[in-house]
């Protein structure tokens, strides 16, 4: 009789793994549709960092590392929901980058950096706040800081080069007026506030008189939806999310992201990399994937430490 009862709790949990297993990811083909607000909240609730190493897209060329960190903060008075329906005890959500650090010919050339994004509750999860720091330890001494709130309508932006550093505040509302960051943009540089206040002037003027002095709308790309599909470039068949992000001109920012939330890899397209070697005058290969080492390994480094 005993065995017979074992027999039948083991035949009730395989059938309730199977159904589970068919809820979770029967009927996911390779290419299918997936919700996007599905993805999104299993990364935001991800259980584990994701150590990605930065290379070369076509070299594999090691040129730097990150750690990807989401982290959920819950309320430790309350004892956390466990049953469906009850209240969740989450206060908020963030996702950092840690330890970012791409690599220059010269240890003091290396480019270090930092980014922070928080996010309040379910089930709004509006952003909180958000920081950027960019640091090198060259003969200037770089060191940019951002610091944006959601509860005040502006943000600081910091310089540092050589002498004492420069911050500046950006309303939020001048983000949509680009000719009203001139003068900030100027100040940030080091350039004498009545310098920075003329040209700013003088470019709105030549703005209202060529009737380019239009607010600009900006809109943040909407993604509704991610695909079924496979991690590209590992030797197994691993299944993955991925979610394309818009960027302008039919182009894409691919992150795939394993079914526990767990980023994997990203693929930054050529042209995003060639503006902005160009702009910041920086020696960056024309393809950069971040990989993630737990699946693809650690890349060699370029440089003897």
């Amino acid at each position: 009789m005993q065995r017979f009862v074992l027999v039948i709790l083991a035949c009730f949990w395989a059938f309730m793994g199977f159904r589970l297993w068919q809820v979770e990811y029967g009927g996911k083909r390779l290419g299918a549709a997936v919700n996007i607000a599905v993805v999104w909240d299993k990364v935001l609730t991800a259980q584990d960092e994701a150590p990605l190493s930065i290379v070369n897209g076509h070299t594999g060329e090691f040129l730097g590392w990150v750690n990807w960190a989401p982290l959920v903060t819950r309320d430790d008075t309350v004892e956390r929901a466990e049953i469906v329906g009850m209240v969740d005890t989450v206060l908020d959500y963030s996702l950092d980058l840690e330890r970012g650090r791409l690599f220059g010919e010269n240890y003091a050339d290396d480019l270090r950096f930092q980014f922070h994004l928080g996010f309040g509750p379910p089930p709004q999860r509006e952003w909180i706040d958000l920081q950027v720091i960019l640091q090198q330890n060259t003969q200037f001494d770089f060191e940019f800081h951002l610091d944006a709130r959601a509860t005040n309508d502006f943000m600081t932006v910091s310089l540092k080069t050589t002498g004492l550093p420069n911050e500046i505040k950006i309303l939020y509302s001048q983000l949509a007026q680009p000719q009203k960051l001139v003068g900030p943009g100027l100040e940030l540089a080091g350039f004498n506030p009545l310098v920075a206040a003329g040209a700013s002037a003088l470019v709105e003027r030549v703005l209202k008189e060529e009737k380019l002095d239009q607010k600009t709308v900006f809109k943040l790309p909407k993604i509704r939806q991610a695909h079924f599909v496979l991690l590209p470039d590992v030797r197994t068949e691993i299944k993955v999310y991925r979610v394309d992000v818009p960027i302008g001109n039919s182009m894409f920012i691919k992150i795939y992201i394993s079914m526990l939330g767990e980023v994997l890899r990203v693929e930054i397209p050529e042209f995003l990399m060639d503006a902005v070697r160009k702009t910041a005058k920086l020696d960056l290969p024309k393809s950069i994937i971040l990989r993630n080492d737990n699946y693809y390994g650690r890349a060699k480094r370029r440089r003897n430490r």
